[in-house]
């Protein structure tokens, strides 16, 4: 079992080269100005860094718009490119019900884009699954952002219960027929879906459509229950599609336990397999700081590094995959 493994993440490293997505196995690549690597985000013809701004923890907080200001302005000037928003973020608190906090990571994204917005490649999601409910989103989304465009519209976190009803996705009153809609007036650049619970129906979306993007979950305890990296992947791969990862430290779940691996191996292992971008929520400039620090230094891992790596989250995959259903979490897009 561990030989069939062995050469599966072979095959994956082979193919992060084998498509451009360098740099792999100590090849510097191509770099931007400030030392992060740039890999290629699928047919969109733009590229990005491996390691990119999810604009939750902090960003996501109501009454944290200062700080979350001051954490977004920092990714931009360290070289981060790419940010990562959607409609529903807005962490619920004590005096802000969760209705009422939605919106929240776009309205801070937006406080920083109206004088940068040329400095990033924009993503946000819709939750509607409807052309009337997407659409009303999309133009809430770009108000909130101060921008005229969004990069990348996506589908937000399509779930295993969707595999039911995803045709009424492209009936004349879905969600693809506002995503087209949009693409072609102008409103967004490309189109993807996200999703984090159920490898199988993110498939069987693609599989039917031809999206630009996908967000994907991919962390270090994957392998133990329903890959998204064995089932999904691959399949993103050979569609050309740009594959961004997110839930890398499971919101540092991975950390626990007197800590499993490190920020560095969570990272460093996400970033070896045939991914464009990595996507982090930060909760303050440090963190940003050493994010950005580990992805300018990145060489890749080997297959060897990476089965190690695999093997220290073994013990704890269930609270590690909590994502998909296999432990308590608070709700969350």
């Amino acid at each position: 079992m561990e030989n069939t493994r062995r050469e599966f993440l072979k095959k994956m490293i082979a193919s992060t080269a084998a498509i451009g997505l360098a740099p792999i196995m100590n090849s510097c690549g191509d770099l931007n100005a400030a030392g992060i690597p740039q890999r290629q985000l699928g047919k969109t013809g733009k590229k990005v860094g491996i390691y990119s701004f999810g604009a939750q923890a902090t960003s996501e907080i109501p009454g944290k718009s200062e700080q979350s200001i001051e954490i977004i302005n920092r990714a931009i000037d360290l070289g981060i490119n790419y940010i990562d928003t959607a409609a529903a973020y807005g962490r619920a608190t004590e005096t802000v019900e969760k209705k009422d906090a939605m919106g929240t990571s776009e309205r801070n994204v937006g406080q920083v884009l109206k004088t940068r917005r040329d400095e990033v490649f924009l993503a946000s999601k819709t939750h509607d699954r409807t052309y009337d409910g997407s659409m009303r989103l999309l133009e809430q989304s770009l108000k909130n952002l101060q921008t005229d465009h969004l990069d990348l519209w996506q589908i937000h976190n399509v779930k295993k219960r969707e595999m039911e009803t995803m045709d009424e996705m492209f009936t004349d009153t879905g969600v693809i027929k506002a995503m087209e809609k949009a693409r072609d007036e102008g409103m967004v650049k490309f189109i993807g879906c996200t999703g984090h619970e159920d490898a199988l129906v993110l498939r069987t979306l693609i599989e039917r459509y031809p999206f630009d993007n996908i967000l994907m979950a991919v962390n270090a305890a994957d392998k133990h229950y329903d890959s998204f990296i064995d089932k999904l992947m691959p399949t993103a791969v050979e569609k050309d599609m740009g594959v961004v990862a997110m839930k890398i430290p499971a919101r540092d779940r991975i950390f626990s336990d007197g800590g499993i691996i490190t920020m560095k191996e969570a990272l460093e292992y996400v970033m070896t397999l045939p991914i464009s971008t990595a996507i982090v929520g930060i909760d303050n400039i440090p963190e940003l700081e050493e994010n950005v620090k580990i992805a300018t230094e990145f060489s890749g891992l080997s297959e060897d590094e990476m089965l190690a790596i695999e093997d220290k989250t073994h013990p704890y995959f269930e609270d590690l995959m909590f994502f998909k259903g296999l432990s308590e979490w608070p709700p969350d897009w």
